[in-house]
């Protein structure tokens, strides 16, 4: 086989497919265990993280696993279109958060990008996830950095119009 020949297995090992809610939120669990394992910065963008498994005991645990092996400067960064439901949803993660904010801020999109924001969760030259249909949840994921890259980009550009969002701590009178 010359090297100009592409091999289907090793595309095949490039991407697939996400068939459903249900298989996007087991793929988010297995990538953040993947990021525990080898830590690396990481951007997960929803418009309200409705469907994702943050809340979950193994996940908060992959990381906090995450957050001690990682470097100081690597960073997670989290895109909603709204937080309004999010304290309600994921209350476990929220609570995580209040100690490590400084190294997982949350950020939230201006009004006009909202319906913009991409359900995407991103370990950067590694492996991305994307749902395209968000009513039944079927998507993408990837190990091919060119796309990666693209949709990066796509939530950079967000990211950089968006403001801070979700507090750690609420202050008041």
């Amino acid at each position: 086989m010359s090297e100009d020949t592409v091999n289907p297995a090793a595309i095949s090992d490039l991407s697939g497919r996400i068939s459903s809610w249900r298989d996007f939120s087991d793929r988010v669990s297995a990538a953040m265990a993947m990021a525990a394992a080898e830590p690396g910065p990481m951007t997960l963008s929803d418009r309200d993280f409705t469907h994702w498994p943050l809340g979950q005991r193994e996940v908060v645990e992959a990381f906090q696993q995450w957050v001690l092996g990682s470097a100081r400067e690597i960073r997670c960064h989290v895109l909603a279109a709204s937080y309004d439901g999010f304290v309600r949803t994921h209350p476990r993660w929220v609570n995580w958060r209040k100690l490590w904010a400084h190294r997982v801020p949350c950020h939230q999109s201006p009004e006009e990008l909202a319906t913009s924001v991409p359900t995407l969760l991103v370990l950067h030259d590694r492996l991305a996830l994307r749902v395209l249909e968000p009513l039944v949840g079927r998507g993408l994921w990837t190990r091919d950095p060119a796309v990666i890259g693209d949709w990066l980009g796509e939530v950079d550009v967000i990211l950089q119009r968006s403001h801070d969002a979700l507090p750690p701590t609420t202050l008041g009178l």
